[in-house]
């Protein structure tokens, strides 16, 4: 098998992570405030060394908690903003995994 072949790209992932990351910067945008650094936070977690913080489950719990437990969207944006931005970072990276990294998980 080629290495062209081991480098392709996963659609699925990557359509996931550009919708997670316009989502996201629109929401810094119309919220402001602490949803800017939340942002930030969110697209760097995965940046840690630890692998649980690289699976799609703890961002998505995030989103969802952040979706129904808080009473107002000013309460929710920064933690919901902080989800979508550590889902597309993750998205991302599953996105351009080769095939042979993406086999061996």
């Amino acid at each position: 098998m080629t290495d062209l072949a081991h480098r392709r790209r996963h659609p699925g992932w990557l359509a996931l992570a550009g919708f997670c990351v316009v989502f996201a910067a629109f929401e810094a945008v119309k919220h402001r405030g602490w949803v800017i650094p939340a942002a930030a936070v969110g697209a760097a977690l995965p940046f840690v060394p630890v692998t649980v913080l690289r699976h799609w489950a703890p961002p998505t719990a995030v989103l969802v908690a952040f979706t129904v437990l808080p009473e107002t969207n000013t309460q929710a944006a920064p933690g919901f903003t902080l989800g979508l931005a550590w889902l597309a970072h993750v998205a991302i990276q599953r996105g351009t995994r080769s095939r042979a990294t993406a086999a061996q998980r």
